[in-house]
């Protein structure tokens, strides 16, 4: 299997598995607090994605990752009370930042 195809099982899996997850909440079937721990799934997909690029030294990777990264860490924090909504915007620019300094530094080797 190309590396292509284990890239479009990932995130086609993924994605369906958060709709599931989105509609069986909507249909009240899901425990009352399990819900909450849905970007669990958004954190696993960075560490896919930034693994990744790490691995193939792919810079767009990277970038994308950490921004998945810091969005998952976000939405869970926002979850559980920890942030609110206004930490958005500089948590995505560090997240930006750090992917551009991780891709300009694995690009230098």
């Amino acid at each position: 299997m190309s590396r292509a195809n284990r890239g479009g099982l990932f995130w086609g899996a993924l994605l369906t598995l958060l709709g599931l997850i989105f509609l069986l909440n909507n249909f009240n079937l899901m425990p009352a607090r399990l819900i909450e721990w849905w970007p669990i799934l958004v954190l696993l997909g960075g560490v896919w994605l930034f693994s990744q690029g790490l691995a193939q030294r792919r810079g767009a990777e990277l970038i994308g990752g950490s921004v998945l990264l810091a969005t998952g860490g976000f939405w869970l924090l926002v979850n559980f009370g920890r942030i609110d909504q206004r930490f958005f915007g500089p948590v995505l620019l560090i997240a930006l930042g750090l992917g551009i300094l991780a891709r300009s530094l694995l690009q230098r080797r």
